[in-house]
């Protein structure tokens, strides 16, 4: 019994024994456990600090790369400029560049001079040569009249009056080349003055980037140039030499009837063509070989033919609303956009026979307004508003050149193989070798129709009534003609009347 006593202490001593035991060892094991956490924690801490100065690092490398880069970026450029200008300086170039295009102006800014210097002295002398001949017929007829010879003084006088007209207007003629040459002289100077500036500007901007142009500012004041050589020796006639060329206005779908203007384009002076009061136009174009007016209504819907300097109109159909009108003077050919009965293009004679629709454009979209004619390839180039199309004259091949917005007005200058047409207020010229399109200028209203003679087009506003004109072979600057008034007109036809 005793045994067993001494054994069940024994037992609770070694219990005793090694939960003291395993109490020490968890102890232990937390502190290990907490000592390796503050560890995990410190070698965080230097892994944030690490990857700071990484992205330090990182920072300062791009900076000093990108330094490096431009430094080289800015030697080729060097490099491949001084190739390119092969031994000249940017300004060098900007100033040829000045020079070739002011040498024309100066040289004629020279010869204008040159002329109105040999004008002064030929008037002078002219002058000169009529006191002289005045003074002589004077005495002459004072003798006479000593003499008692009445008819011869009769005579002598009727003849120095008739001198005197002559020169009187001979003198008239001079004076008004003279104001003309004054005119163009100061046009001249502002037009110089203006190229100096935009050059300027172009010159500035070039310097500062390499691959940008400059604009030529739109000119807003009327241009006129004059065309009529100046008489080198005494002229016994005292009619002037006039220029016919004149472009006739109409006014575009008005209620109210309007007297046509006409614009003579040598001295840009609009007058009324007293012939023609209308209204409710929708086309208008001229036939040189019949010397005839072809005009288009809106209401009644027909076309008609009018004899230049005449009120009288003949009827040439009915029931047939023309958006736009060419003639083929030679084949004898009136080619018709038309937007009723419908959208379609058709064709009759210049004395309205024969008419037929070559193509019906209704499923094409948009009405097709102004239209021009190749006569060499048979060809007809139209706008729709949307559209620049072309068609053969029998109708087939219908194609779209070239798409836009407000695209109204086309003509062709059929020497050069380049149609001009419009896309908003901007002027495109076209190849028609390889219809491709070039920006030539912005206009100074959105074109309703245009007309190409002599270099220049000239062009009809639309929403505004002002006739411009840019000359497509110098300077190809828009600028404004004549500013029309008419009461309620918004929108204006041109008809060249060469």
């Amino acid at each position: 019994m005793a045994e067993f006593m001494c054994l069940s202490w024994l037992l609770t001593y070694t219990s005793l024994i090694c939960f003291c035991n395993c109490q020490g060892s968890t102890v232990s094991v937390i502190n290990r456990l907490n000592q390796f956490q503050e560890d995990l924690l410190d070698n965080k801490y230097d892994l944030l600090r690490m990857e700071k100065r990484i992205l330090d690092i990182i920072d300062v490398v791009k900076i000093s790369l990108k330094a490096e880069l431009k430094v080289e970026m800015w030697d080729q450029v060097r490099e491949a400029m001084a190739e390119i200008l092969q031994g000249e300086s940017l300004q060098d170039i900007v100033k040829s560049q000045i020079n070739t295009e002011l040498r024309p102006l100066k040289q004629g800014y020279h010869q204008m001079k040159r002329q109105l210097h040999h004008v002064t002295r030929s008037l002078k002398d002219f002058q000169e040569e009529t006191t002289v001949f005045h003074e002589s017929v004077l005495k002459e007829a004072h003798v006479g009249n000593r003499e008692n010879s009445s008819d011869v003084c009769v005579r002598e006088k009727q003849r120095l009056r008739i001198e005197l007209q002559k020169c009187d207007v001979y003198t008239a003629n001079l004076k008004r080349d003279i104001e003309r040459f004054i005119a163009f002289n100061k046009t001249n100077q502002s037009q110089v003055s203006q190229l100096k500036t935009n050059l300027a500007v172009r010159s500035s901007q070039t310097t500062k980037h390499v691959a940008s142009t400059s604009r030529t500012p739109v000119l807003t004041t009327p241009v006129t140039t004059p065309r009529t050589p100046l008489p080198t020796t005494p002229v016994t006639t005292p009619r002037p030499q006039v220029e016919k060329s004149r472009i006739l206005i109409a006014p575009l779908g008005s209620h109210t009837q309007h007297q046509f203007l006409q614009l003579n384009i040598h001295s840009n002076s609009p007058s009324v063509y007293q012939y023609l009061n209308m209204k409710k136009v929708s086309a208008v174009a001229y036939t040189a070989k019949t010397n005839k007016l072809l005009i288009g209504f809106d209401d009644p819907h027909r076309i008609v033919s009018s004899t230049l300097d005449t009120s009288y109109v003949t009827v040439l159909r009915e029931g047939v609303q023309a958006s736009g009108l060419a003639v083929d003077e030679a084949r004898d050919i009136v080619f018709i956009a038309t937007c009723k009965p419908q959208y379609s293009i058709s064709r009759m004679s210049t004395q309205g026979k024969d008419f037929t629709t070559i193509i019906d454009l209704s499923k094409y979209g948009g009405i097709p307004r102004q239209i021009t004619l190749d006569t060499r390839r048979k060809r007809i180039y139209g706008c729709s508003g949307g559209k620049l199309f072309i068609v053969t004259y029998d109708g087939q091949g219908l194609a779209t050149l070239a798409t836009g917005n407000n695209m109204f007005a086309v003509t062709l200058d059929q020497t050069a193989g380049v149609l001009y047409y419009n896309n908003v207020q901007k002027l495109m010229k076209m190849t028609v070798s390889n219809n491709v399109s070039t920006e030539v200028t912005t206009l100074t209203a959105l074109p309703w129709n245009m007309i190409l003679y002599r270099g220049t087009i000239y062009y009809g506003g639309y929403g505004s009534t002002i006739v411009g004109a840019v000359n497509v072979t110098y300077n190809t600057v828009a600028y404004t003609l004549q500013s029309i008034r008419m009461r309620r007109v918004y929108y204006l036809l041109l008809c060249l009347i060469p």
